[in-house]
Protein backbone atom coordinates (compact mmCIF):
# COMPACT_ATOMS: atom_id res chain seq x y z
CA UNK A 1 0.00 0.00 0.00
CA UNK A 2 2.82 2.43 0.88
CA UNK A 3 4.65 1.70 -2.38
CA UNK A 4 1.43 2.23 -4.33
CA UNK A 5 0.91 5.66 -2.76
CA UNK A 6 4.45 6.74 -3.60
CA UNK A 7 4.06 5.59 -7.21
CA UNK A 8 0.73 7.40 -7.64
CA UNK A 9 2.16 10.60 -6.14
CA UNK A 10 5.21 10.57 -8.38
CA UNK A 11 3.12 9.62 -11.45
CA UNK A 12 0.90 12.66 -10.97
CA UNK A 13 3.92 14.93 -10.72
CA UNK A 14 5.59 13.35 -13.73
CA UNK A 15 2.45 13.82 -15.82
CA UNK A 16 2.36 17.49 -14.95
CA UNK A 17 6.09 17.80 -15.55
CA UNK A 18 5.70 16.53 -19.09
CA UNK A 19 3.24 19.31 -19.77
CA UNK A 20 5.69 21.88 -18.41
CA UNK A 21 8.89 20.49 -19.93
CA UNK A 22 7.20 19.75 -23.23
CA UNK A 23 6.60 23.41 -23.97
CA UNK A 24 9.15 25.04 -26.23
CA UNK A 25 11.04 27.34 -23.92
CA UNK A 26 11.97 30.68 -25.35
CA UNK A 27 13.16 31.48 -21.85
CA UNK A 28 16.53 29.77 -22.35
CA UNK A 29 17.73 33.02 -23.87
CA UNK A 30 16.48 34.85 -20.75
CA UNK A 31 18.85 33.17 -18.29
CA UNK A 32 20.41 35.78 -16.07
CA UNK A 33 17.95 38.50 -17.06
CA UNK A 34 16.09 38.92 -13.74
CA UNK A 35 16.71 41.29 -10.87
CA UNK A 36 16.10 40.57 -7.19
CA UNK A 37 17.22 36.96 -7.52
CA UNK A 38 17.23 36.59 -3.73
CA UNK A 39 13.51 35.89 -4.22
CA UNK A 40 14.50 32.41 -5.42
CA UNK A 41 16.12 31.51 -2.07
CA UNK A 42 13.74 29.46 0.07
CA UNK A 43 12.57 30.35 3.56
CA UNK A 44 12.36 28.05 6.58
CA UNK A 45 14.84 25.31 7.42
CA UNK A 46 12.10 22.67 7.34
CA UNK A 47 11.19 23.36 3.71
CA UNK A 48 14.83 23.71 2.66
CA UNK A 49 15.79 20.39 4.25
CA UNK A 50 12.97 18.77 2.26
CA UNK A 51 14.48 19.94 -1.02
CA UNK A 52 12.13 22.93 -1.39
CA UNK A 53 9.18 20.56 -1.94
CA UNK A 54 6.78 22.60 0.14
CA UNK A 55 4.09 24.26 -1.99
CA UNK A 56 1.48 21.65 -1.00
CA UNK A 57 2.78 20.81 2.47
CA UNK A 58 2.87 24.46 3.59
CA UNK A 59 1.37 24.38 7.07
CA UNK A 60 3.49 26.72 9.17
CA UNK A 61 4.49 30.38 9.14
CA UNK A 62 7.01 29.85 6.30
CA UNK A 63 3.92 29.44 4.07
CA UNK A 64 4.18 33.22 3.63
CA UNK A 65 6.99 32.47 1.17
CA UNK A 66 6.02 29.06 -0.28
CA UNK A 67 2.24 29.33 -0.53
CA UNK A 68 0.21 32.06 1.22
CA UNK A 69 -2.83 29.75 1.25
CA UNK A 70 -1.07 27.61 3.84
CA UNK A 71 -1.49 30.26 6.54
CA UNK A 72 -5.22 29.56 6.61
CA UNK A 73 -4.61 26.01 7.84
CA UNK A 74 -2.67 27.14 10.92
CA UNK A 75 -4.51 26.52 14.17
CA UNK A 76 -2.44 29.05 16.12
CA UNK A 77 -0.47 32.26 15.74
CA UNK A 78 3.20 31.88 14.82
CA UNK A 79 6.39 33.89 14.39
CA UNK A 80 9.50 32.81 12.46
CA UNK A 81 13.10 34.00 12.77
CA UNK A 82 15.71 32.73 10.34
CA UNK A 83 19.37 33.30 9.57
CA UNK A 84 21.28 31.75 6.68
CA UNK A 85 24.95 31.84 5.79
CA UNK A 86 24.52 31.83 2.03
CA UNK A 87 27.10 31.37 -0.69
CA UNK A 88 30.40 33.26 -0.88
CA UNK A 89 30.02 35.08 2.42
CA UNK A 90 26.53 36.46 1.78
CA UNK A 91 23.77 36.41 4.39
CA UNK A 92 19.99 36.00 4.33
CA UNK A 93 17.66 37.01 7.16
CA UNK A 94 13.92 36.46 7.40
CA UNK A 95 11.16 37.35 9.85
CA UNK A 96 7.53 36.39 9.51
CA UNK A 97 4.51 36.47 11.80
CA UNK A 98 0.82 35.70 11.44
CA UNK A 99 -2.35 36.33 13.43
CA UNK A 100 -5.50 34.31 13.02
CA UNK A 101 -8.81 36.21 13.22
CA UNK A 102 -11.71 33.79 13.70
CA UNK A 103 -14.35 33.90 10.93
CA UNK A 104 -12.24 36.39 8.95
CA UNK A 105 -8.94 34.70 8.06
CA UNK A 106 -5.24 34.90 8.82
CA UNK A 107 -3.07 38.00 8.41
CA UNK A 108 0.67 37.67 7.90
CA UNK A 109 3.65 40.03 7.88
CA UNK A 110 7.08 39.22 6.45
CA UNK A 111 10.48 40.88 6.12
CA UNK A 112 13.27 39.39 4.02
CA UNK A 113 16.79 40.84 3.83
CA UNK A 114 19.81 39.76 1.79
CA UNK A 115 23.31 41.25 2.11
CA UNK A 116 26.54 40.64 0.23
CA UNK A 117 28.88 42.07 2.84
CA UNK A 118 31.83 44.23 1.76
CA UNK A 119 33.20 43.71 -1.77
CA UNK A 120 36.58 44.99 -2.93
CA UNK A 121 36.18 47.43 -5.83
CA UNK A 122 38.26 46.73 -8.93
CA UNK A 123 38.43 48.52 -12.29
CA UNK A 124 40.00 47.90 -15.68
CA UNK A 125 42.82 50.21 -14.71
CA UNK A 126 43.16 48.89 -11.16
CA UNK A 127 42.40 45.14 -11.34
CA UNK A 128 44.06 44.54 -7.96
CA UNK A 129 41.65 46.89 -6.23
CA UNK A 130 41.12 50.61 -5.75
CA UNK A 131 41.13 50.40 -1.98
CA UNK A 132 37.42 51.19 -1.90
CA UNK A 133 34.77 48.74 -0.75
CA UNK A 134 31.08 48.57 -1.63
CA UNK A 135 28.17 46.23 -1.04
CA UNK A 136 24.83 45.17 -2.42
CA UNK A 137 21.62 44.35 -0.60
CA UNK A 138 17.99 43.40 -1.14
CA UNK A 139 14.88 43.96 0.94
CA UNK A 140 11.33 42.63 0.90
CA UNK A 141 8.35 43.66 2.99
CA UNK A 142 5.13 41.72 2.57
CA UNK A 143 1.54 41.65 3.82
CA UNK A 144 -0.43 38.40 3.46
CA UNK A 145 -4.11 37.49 3.73
CA UNK A 146 -5.24 33.86 3.75
CA UNK A 147 -8.61 32.21 4.28
CA UNK A 148 -10.17 28.75 4.29
CA UNK A 149 -13.03 28.83 1.79
CA UNK A 150 -14.17 25.35 2.85
CA UNK A 151 -12.80 22.74 5.23
CA UNK A 152 -10.66 21.43 2.34
CA UNK A 153 -9.79 24.45 0.19
CA UNK A 154 -7.82 27.56 1.17
CA UNK A 155 -6.50 30.54 -0.77
CA UNK A 156 -4.02 33.29 -0.03
CA UNK A 157 -2.49 36.44 -1.47
CA UNK A 158 0.62 38.44 -0.57
CA UNK A 159 1.30 42.05 -1.51
CA UNK A 160 4.97 42.94 -1.26
CA UNK A 161 7.47 45.70 -1.89
CA UNK A 162 10.90 44.67 -3.22
CA UNK A 163 14.06 46.75 -3.41
CA UNK A 164 17.58 46.15 -4.64
CA UNK A 165 20.63 48.33 -3.98
CA UNK A 166 23.95 48.05 -5.78
CA UNK A 167 26.49 50.46 -4.33
CA UNK A 168 24.96 53.89 -5.03
CA UNK A 169 22.18 52.70 -7.32
CA UNK A 170 18.82 51.28 -6.31
CA UNK A 171 15.59 49.95 -7.80
CA UNK A 172 12.16 49.01 -6.49
CA UNK A 173 9.15 46.91 -7.44
CA UNK A 174 5.66 46.06 -6.21
CA UNK A 175 4.48 42.47 -6.66
CA UNK A 176 1.91 39.91 -5.52
CA UNK A 177 1.87 36.17 -4.82
CA UNK A 178 -1.29 34.08 -5.08
CA UNK A 179 -1.75 30.47 -4.05
CA UNK A 180 -4.17 27.73 -3.20
CA UNK A 181 -4.23 24.40 -1.34
CA UNK A 182 -6.79 21.63 -1.76
CA UNK A 183 -6.96 18.75 0.72
CA UNK A 184 -8.41 15.61 -0.84
CA UNK A 185 -10.48 12.96 0.92
CA UNK A 186 -8.26 10.11 -0.29
CA UNK A 187 -4.69 8.90 0.28
CA UNK A 188 -4.64 10.14 3.88
CA UNK A 189 -5.86 13.62 2.94
CA UNK A 190 -3.31 14.16 0.18
CA UNK A 191 -2.69 17.88 -0.37
CA UNK A 192 -2.48 19.58 -3.77
CA UNK A 193 -0.95 23.05 -3.87
CA UNK A 194 -0.06 25.73 -6.38
CA UNK A 195 1.34 29.24 -6.27
CA UNK A 196 2.27 32.00 -8.70
CA UNK A 197 4.85 34.29 -7.13
CA UNK A 198 6.45 37.63 -7.99
CA UNK A 199 3.90 39.00 -10.44
CA UNK A 200 5.03 42.61 -10.41
CA UNK A 201 6.53 45.67 -12.00
CA UNK A 202 9.95 45.76 -13.59
CA UNK A 203 13.00 47.13 -11.76
CA UNK A 204 15.35 49.81 -13.09
CA UNK A 205 18.53 50.96 -11.35
CA UNK A 206 18.90 54.68 -10.72
CA UNK A 207 21.23 56.69 -8.54
CA UNK A 208 24.24 58.95 -8.17
CA UNK A 209 26.62 56.18 -9.23
CA UNK A 210 25.34 56.58 -12.79
CA UNK A 211 26.50 60.20 -12.96
CA UNK A 212 29.69 60.60 -15.03
CA UNK A 213 31.76 63.37 -16.58
CA UNK A 214 32.84 63.27 -20.23
CA UNK A 215 35.87 65.16 -21.49
CA UNK A 216 34.64 67.08 -24.54
CA UNK A 217 37.83 69.02 -25.21
CA UNK A 218 41.16 67.69 -23.88
CA UNK A 219 42.11 69.66 -20.78
CA UNK A 220 39.39 72.23 -21.40
CA UNK A 221 35.78 71.13 -20.88
CA UNK A 222 33.96 68.38 -18.96
CA UNK A 223 30.28 67.63 -19.46
CA UNK A 224 28.26 66.14 -16.63
CA UNK A 225 26.11 63.25 -17.90
CA UNK A 226 23.76 60.57 -16.59
CA UNK A 227 24.08 56.96 -17.73
CA UNK A 228 20.84 55.12 -18.48
CA UNK A 229 19.90 51.56 -17.49
CA UNK A 230 17.30 49.16 -18.87
CA UNK A 231 14.40 47.88 -16.75
CA UNK A 232 14.44 44.17 -15.87
CA UNK A 233 11.79 41.73 -14.72
CA UNK A 234 11.74 40.12 -11.30
CA UNK A 235 11.78 36.28 -11.27
CA UNK A 236 8.24 35.05 -11.91
CA UNK A 237 7.88 31.63 -10.27
CA UNK A 238 5.14 29.04 -10.75
CA UNK A 239 4.99 26.04 -8.42
CA UNK A 240 2.58 23.16 -8.03
CA UNK A 241 2.91 19.95 -6.09
CA UNK A 242 1.62 17.17 -3.87
CA UNK A 243 2.18 16.10 -0.28
CA UNK A 244 0.88 13.07 1.57
CA UNK A 245 1.44 10.80 4.55
CA UNK A 246 2.52 7.34 3.45
CA UNK A 247 2.73 6.09 7.03
CA UNK A 248 1.11 7.44 10.19
CA UNK A 249 0.84 5.01 13.09
CA UNK A 250 2.06 4.59 16.68
CA UNK A 251 3.28 8.22 16.88
CA UNK A 252 5.48 7.77 13.81
CA UNK A 253 4.69 9.66 10.61
CA UNK A 254 6.43 9.61 7.22
CA UNK A 255 5.45 12.37 4.79
CA UNK A 256 6.59 12.74 1.18
CA UNK A 257 6.27 15.78 -1.07
CA UNK A 258 7.14 16.72 -4.63
CA UNK A 259 6.93 20.01 -6.52
CA UNK A 260 7.43 21.24 -10.05
CA UNK A 261 8.82 24.77 -10.32
CA UNK A 262 8.97 26.82 -13.49
CA UNK A 263 10.32 30.33 -14.04
CA UNK A 264 10.74 32.84 -16.82
CA UNK A 265 14.54 32.68 -16.61
CA UNK A 266 15.36 28.97 -16.20
CA UNK A 267 14.01 25.58 -17.26
CA UNK A 268 11.43 23.80 -15.11
CA UNK A 269 12.76 21.87 -12.13
CA UNK A 270 11.51 19.11 -9.82
CA UNK A 271 11.91 19.21 -6.03
CA UNK A 272 11.33 16.14 -3.85
CA UNK A 273 11.52 15.62 -0.12
CA UNK A 274 10.44 13.58 2.88
CA UNK A 275 9.99 14.05 6.60
CA UNK A 276 10.07 11.46 9.37
CA UNK A 277 8.33 12.59 12.57
CA UNK A 278 8.50 10.82 15.94
CA UNK A 279 5.74 11.89 18.33
CA UNK A 280 5.59 15.16 16.39
CA UNK A 281 8.56 16.20 18.51
CA UNK A 282 11.67 14.91 16.73
CA UNK A 283 12.10 15.25 12.96
CA UNK A 284 14.51 14.00 10.29
CA UNK A 285 14.29 15.38 6.75
CA UNK A 286 15.94 14.92 3.37
CA UNK A 287 15.38 16.06 -0.20
CA UNK A 288 16.72 16.04 -3.72
CA UNK A 289 16.38 18.79 -6.33
CA UNK A 290 16.49 17.80 -10.01
CA UNK A 291 17.77 19.91 -12.94
CA UNK A 292 19.90 22.22 -10.77
CA UNK A 293 23.55 22.93 -11.60
CA UNK A 294 24.48 22.70 -7.91
CA UNK A 295 22.66 22.29 -4.61
CA UNK A 296 20.87 19.03 -5.40
CA UNK A 297 21.03 17.18 -2.09
CA UNK A 298 19.56 18.57 1.14
CA UNK A 299 18.98 17.23 4.63
CA UNK A 300 18.23 18.45 8.13
CA UNK A 301 16.23 17.96 11.28
CA UNK A 302 14.05 19.62 13.84
CA UNK A 303 12.83 19.65 17.40
CA UNK A 304 9.35 20.65 18.56
CA UNK A 305 9.03 21.75 22.21
CA UNK A 306 6.19 23.03 24.35
CA UNK A 307 7.04 25.84 26.74
CA UNK A 308 5.06 27.30 29.64
CA UNK A 309 2.36 29.93 29.05
CA UNK A 310 0.91 28.13 26.02
CA UNK A 311 3.96 28.76 23.83
CA UNK A 312 5.57 26.26 21.49
CA UNK A 313 9.13 26.34 20.12
CA UNK A 314 10.27 24.72 16.88
CA UNK A 315 13.99 24.53 16.14
CA UNK A 316 14.92 23.55 12.58
CA UNK A 317 18.18 23.08 10.69
CA UNK A 318 18.94 22.54 6.99
CA UNK A 319 22.12 21.72 5.07
CA UNK A 320 22.49 22.06 1.30
CA UNK A 321 25.48 20.75 -0.65
CA UNK A 322 26.46 23.19 -3.42
CA UNK A 323 29.44 21.22 -4.74
CA UNK A 324 32.28 23.49 -5.77
CA UNK A 325 30.53 26.38 -4.01
CA UNK A 326 30.72 24.36 -0.77
CA UNK A 327 27.53 24.36 1.33
CA UNK A 328 24.93 26.48 3.05
CA UNK A 329 23.47 26.04 6.52
CA UNK A 330 20.12 27.43 7.58
CA UNK A 331 18.73 27.82 11.10
CA UNK A 332 15.16 28.84 11.84
CA UNK A 333 13.11 29.26 15.01
CA UNK A 334 9.31 29.25 15.10
CA UNK A 335 7.33 30.40 18.12
CA UNK A 336 3.77 29.10 18.34
CA UNK A 337 1.16 30.86 20.48
CA UNK A 338 -1.62 28.41 21.24
CA UNK A 339 -5.24 29.47 21.51
CA UNK A 340 -8.68 27.91 21.09
CA UNK A 341 -10.10 28.39 17.61
CA UNK A 342 -13.59 29.86 17.48
CA UNK A 343 -14.53 29.82 13.81
CA UNK A 344 -15.53 26.17 13.72
CA UNK A 345 -13.60 25.41 10.54
CA UNK A 346 -12.23 21.89 10.61
CA UNK A 347 -8.45 21.85 10.20
CA UNK A 348 -7.05 19.14 7.92
CA UNK A 349 -3.29 18.96 7.60
CA UNK A 350 -0.58 16.50 6.76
Amino acid sequence: MIIRRIILCLAFLMFGSIAVFGQKHGELDQIGTSMANFLKIGVGARATAMGDAYVALSNDISSIYWNPAGLATLKNNEALFQTTNWLLGTHLYFFGACYRIPSIGTIGLSINSFSSGDIQETTIWEPDGTGRKFNTSNFLGGLTYSRQMTDRFSVGITLKYISERLDRESAGSVAIDVGGIFVTNFFNNMRIGFTLANMGTRMQLRGSGLTVQYLMQPGVKYVRSQLGTDPWDIPLLFRYGLAMDIFNKDNIRLTIASDVMDSRDFSARINTGCELAIRDMLFARAGYRFRYDEGNFTFGGGLNLKLPQKIGLKLDYAYTDFGILKNTQMFSIIFTFFFQAEDGIRDISV
